[in-house]
């Protein structure tokens, strides 16, 4: 393998899957610091991406609105950038076929790809391995490679802009909130409705850390808005902030990393909390920490429900509890939320 090699990256699942790829990107740069690195990613996911030094081009693939035609032009443009290898984490069928048909001499992806036998390099999926573990087992398959304990980095790095860190600051200026040692951020949402807080149970918890002296900061993404003001106006305590829907995931980045704890579901929010180094609650409700997704890097403290036989019932998460009563989430203390983000 050369000695500088150029470099494609496949990850066009979700924001906090492509997060928790990085580790792959620095830990090959630390390998091959004369590398060609390039990243494709969704649109969703691209601001995650943006300013890192180690990338040389973000690929943007809108698989969800392109269709066929989207496919062959990015495997077109793939094929035209002449890659030497090809790591793909994402397990899908668009990912594998992209890998396939992009060109490059070493294709390598995990054999739980139902099209894994498309690639050149399989590696075995270990289901109970964290996700940034699984993820640089692809980095060890690359032919030839020599790779030592101290370059391999498993914290993924991110690169706010000073634009990103003015908008920020400006933000907290604007409410007057001065006491960051008493901030906790909170990310009571997700895409999955099993994976993600009642209203009353993230009113709970913000009622409680306002009675313990804390000022509580909403973040989340365009979708969660319309939650989040209905929360902000249950509320309606001045020590609660909503910055849902106000920030990218660089500048969210950016005010976990101020924050002296985080409180969040099983969702992205936990990994750029992860990636600040911010100690972190991470709840877990239809889904559980053995799938390799609980932060690795951070001082964290994980709440479940360990009482139901029902959990997990799925890998990903649900559009509603399948047995109607949510208990993996309806059961969990508000008290003892706080109570754990507070011994951290």
């Amino acid at each position: 393998m050369t000695s500088s090699p150029k470099v494609l990256i496949i990850q066009t699942a979700f924001l906090g899957d492509v997060i928790l790829a990085l580790p792959v990107v620095q830990t090959l740069k630390n390998v091959y610091p004369e590398s060609e690195m390039d990243f494709l990613c969704i649109p969703s996911t691209q601001n995650v991406l943006q300013n890192n030094p180690a990338m040389r081009n973000i690929i943007v693939y809108d698989k969800h609105h392109s269709g066929i035609k989207g496919l062959h032009d990015i495997i077109h443009t793939i094929r035209n950038n002449k890659y030497d290898i090809v790591l793909c984490p994402h397990r899908s069928f668009r990912s594998a076929m992209i890998t396939f048909f992009s060109g490059a001499k070493v294709k390598i992806g995990f054999d739980r790809n139902s099209f894994s036998f498309l690639l050149t390099h399989k590696v075995h999926y270990e289901s109970n391995a964290h996700e940034v573990e699984r993820d640089l087992s692809l980095v060890k398959a690359v032919p030839d490679i020599s790779l030592n304990k101290e370059q391999i980095e498993l914290r993924p790095k991110l690169f706010p802009s000073k634009g990103d860190d003015k908008i920020v600051s400006d933000l907290i200026n604007l409410t007057n909130f001065i006491n960051l040692i008493n901030l906790v951020t909170l990310s009571p949402c997700s895409k999955w409705f099993t994976k993600q807080l009642t209203k009353q149970k993230t009113i709970g918890i913000i009622n409680e850390l306002i009675a313990s002296g804390y000022t509580a900061a909403l973040i989340g993404g365009s979708e969660d808005v319309n939650y989040c003001r209905e929360v902000e106006k249950e509320v309606n305590n001045e020590k609660l902030l909503n910055f849902c829907g106000k920030l990218t995931p660089l500048q969210s980045y950016l005010l976990i990393s101020k924050a002296s704890v985080h409180i969040s579901v099983d969702s992205a929010a936990a990994h750029l909390a992860s990636a600040a180094g911010t100690p972190i609650v991470q709840i877990y409700g239809s889904t559980v920490p053995a799938f390799g997704f609980y932060p690795l890097t951070s001082k964290h403290i994980v709440i479940e429900n360990l009482n139901l036989d029902c959990r997990p019932c799925t890998d990903h998460g649900r559009t509603e509890c399948p047995l109607k009563h949510f208990r993996c989430i309806e059961d969990l203390n508000a008290k003892d939320i706080v109570r754990s983000a507070m011994d951290l």
